[in-house]
């Protein structure tokens, strides 16, 4: 009897433990938990609301993260936000497709070793009008020069306080240009040591 209850104890200990795992998955989701299948404790991901993504060039890295827009709604401007990592051996362009007619593809250079950043104000750029509303997605495709990488981009408001800085005002888009004056940073030991890391099997060549 005492080994029988010792064994329903266990039982439930497990099932409470399983029961409070379930719980925190469920509660800490973002706009993205899963990427291409993969189960989301597996990966590693920006804890946002952007999508993420690595661009193989020629066995070099390139890693474009938590990429999103913050906008009004259809019609209205919207900023991009996010960062690009140049983790290869040399300077490339990074074009975002926006897939909006009429409005020009901003293409950002960034050189070896370093980082972009949209949310710095020298890297702010400004798409004249977003065709969706908030809460729906933007179709893009990230392109370096002959390699491309489909993504959706989620458009967010101000409802969360953390945007609201970000939301772009008519006046801003009149006067702006699709391509930013980019102030790239220097990236630390830690992530310029991703660059001489084993490519993955699926790296384009």
């Amino acid at each position: 009897m005492k080994f029988a209850a010792s064994r329903t104890a266990k039982r439930a200990s497990v099932a409470v433990a399983l029961s409070a795992a379930l719980l925190t998955g469920t509660t800490g989701c973002t706009f993205i938990n899963t990427y291409k299948g993969d189960q989301p404790t597996t990966l590693m991901y920006d804890a946002s609301d952007g999508v993420s993504y690595t661009m193989w060039v020629k066995g070099q890295r390139f890693d474009i993260r938590n990429l999103m827009v913050i906008s009004e709604g259809n019609g209205q401007p919207g900023r991009l936000l996010g960062t690009v990592l140049n983790l290869g051996n040399e300077d490339v362009d990074f074009t975002l497709d926006l897939g909006i007619d009429g409005v020009e593809n901003p293409t950002i250079h960034v050189p070896v070793g370093e980082e972009v950043r949209f949310e710095d104000d020298a890297n702010q750029l400004i798409i004249p009008e977003i065709p969706v509303q908030p809460g729906e997605i933007l179709q893009t495709t990230g392109v370096i020069g002959d390699t491309t990488e489909a993504s959706s981009l989620p458009v967010l408001d101000g409802t969360l306080e953390e945007y609201q800085p970000y939301l772009p005002n008519a006046a801003e888009a009149d006067s702006a240009n699709p391509t930013p004056s980019v102030s790239a940073r220097p990236l630390t030991d830690e992530e310029l040591a991703q660059a001489t890391a084993t490519p993955s099997a699926d790296a384009n060549n």
